[in-house]
C-alpha cells in the first residue's frame, strides 16, 4: 500500500429510539506499516462549525485505537471482545464513552485495508447505540474507490 491513500469512514447507530443514524467521512490521508501495525492519519471538517478535527487510527490483532483531536478531543480503543471506556471532550462537555466490540474483522490486500466492527456503545454507562463501523483504506490511483 501507498503511503498516499483514500479513507472512507462509515459508521451506523442503531438507537434506542429505532431510528438509524449513518454517517461517512471520506478524506485523503496517509498511510504507514511499521512494526505489525497499520496507522492512518487523516482530517475532517466538523460539520456547522468550519472546525477540522485530526484523527489517527492504528490497526493491530484485533485492536483499534482512535484519537480525535481539534473540537473534540478522545481516544478510544476497541479490542475484539473486551469492553473499554474513556473521556470524550467536546465544546458542549465530557461524556464517559464505553465501548464493548462484538465482532471485528480485517481484511487486507495489495492496495486495500477494509476494517469492519460491531459494537454496543454507552454514554455515562447507559447504552445509547447498537452500531457498526467500517473503514476502507484505498491506495490513491488504485481505482478501487467509489460512492456507495
Amino acid at each position: 500500500m501507498t503511503e498516499e491513500v483514500l479513507i472512507s469512514v462509515r459508521g451506523l447507530h442503531t438507537l434506542n429510539t429505532a431510528q438509524d443514524e449513518e454517517i461517512e467521512v471520506i478524506s485523503a490521508g496517509r498511510y504507514y506499516f511499521r512494526n505489525g501495525k497499520h496507522y492512518l492519519f487523516y482530517d475532517e471538517q466538523v460539520e456547522d462549525e468550519g472546525e477540522t478535527v485530526s484523527n489517527r487510527i492504528i490497526l493491530q490483532d484485533g485492536r483499534m485505537e482512535l484519537e480525535k483531536k481539534g473540537s473534540v478531543n478522545v481516544k478510544m480503543v476497541f479490542v475484539r471482545d473486551e469492553k473499554t471506556e474513556s473521556w470524550y471532550n467536546t465544546p458542549f462537555g465530557e461524556m464517559l464513552v464505553g465501548v464493548e466490540v462484538t465482532g471485528m474483522q480485517v481484511t487486507q490486500q495489495e492496495d486495500l485495508l477494509e476494517t469492519d466492527i460491531t459494537y454496543r456503545l454507552e454514554l455515562n454507562y447507559e447504552h445509547v447505540a447498537d452500531c457498526h463501523i467500517c473503514i476502507r483504506v484505498m491506495a490513491k490511483g488504485s481505482g478501487l474507490f467509489s460512492l456507495r
